[in-house]
């Protein structure tokens, strides 16, 4: 039987080959299952990747628990067949009363209890619309809607707050999932580019767990998925003490890790930060 305090994020390649992408999802959370975990962490666009934003709407499908599509369907069967909690960080959702000609989506990360249940969407507020120079130039809202609510799911490794990838430059998010909503672990489902993971990724992470005494489950998308896309890997756990407790930097595979609720505690007990809040009021 899993233990129930271990969670694990997976890190793969995706592409525009859907079933080799879930295939590796499979793959990864029976490795994940093999070593106690249950809760598993997907990468963002982890059941598709191309070269343009507008590619997604071939594999986009409604988020609905008890009609399922394709994406969906496969996450489910993860979670039921390894007893885990899944977090599908990044579907292309497509909105109510629009199918697959539509012209834009949610990008949504679906949270799957172990016997089944679609049991919250959070839906990506922050939309990647950057021109780097010598990097990336990306513009994710000429496909893609903006959500508006935050959640915090109760699951067994503690109170888990969502995003997806972008949303970790925005810290007043994890301010309101921590400080209003009660978050204890914070995960980033991401595809996180080559150029600006180098530079970011860990400082970013680390900040976001230090600051909120919190355990932070980031799942990356690692290597060249076409000609314009490639992605940083580093996917990682970290403690709410700023502490990398696993890390794998490239390619296929998981980190995991067990995550202690007294460890997250002790550090809030001995720096309280987080009741010193002065300006918590004006969070996001």
């Amino acid at each position: 039987m899993a233990n129930s305090t271990i969670g694990a994020v997976a890190q793969l390649c995706s592409t525009t080959d859907i079933d080799a992408n879930l295939a590796s999802c499979e793959r990864l959370a029976a490795m994940a299952a093999d070593r106690g975990s249950s809760l598993l962490v997907l990468p963002e666009c982890f059941a598709f990747l191309g070269e343009r934003e507008g590619d997604k709407f071939e594999v986009a499908e409604h988020l609905d628990g008890k009609n399922p599509g394709r994406i969906l369907s496969t996450v489910m069967k993860i979670a039921t067949t390894h007893k885990t909690w899944v977090v599908a960080g990044g579907i292309a959702e497509l909105l109510p009363g629009q199918d697959a000609s539509s012209k834009t989506a949610f990008n949504s990360c679906a949270v799957v209890s172990p016997d089944g249940q679609l049991v919250s969407v959070y839906r990506k507020i922050h939309l990647f619309d950057v021109d780097i120079p010598g990097g990336a130039t990306l513009k994710e809202s000429e496909a893609t809607s903006a959500g508006h609510d935050l959640s915090v799911v109760d699951t067994s490794i503690g109170k888990v707050g969502l995003s997806i990838c972008y949303d970790l430059r925005f810290p007043e998010l994890y301010r309101k999932l921590t400080l209003d909503m009660g978050a204890e672990v914070l995960v980033v489902p991401a595809a996180f580019t080559a150029h600006t993971g180098a530079a970011h990724w860990h400082t970013l992470l680390r900040a976001r767990a230090i600051e909120n005494q919190c355990w932070v489950l980031a799942a990356g998308q690692s290597g060249r998925h076409n000609a314009k896309r490639a992605s940083y890997g580093h996917s990682l756990i970290i403690d709410p003490w700023g502490q990398i407790r696993d890390e794998i930097a490239e390619g296929e595979g998981i980190a995991i890790t067990a995550i202690d609720a007294d460890f997250t505690q002790q550090k809030r007990t001995q720096l309280p930060c987080l009741t010193h809040s002065v300006l918590r009021g004006e969070s996001a």
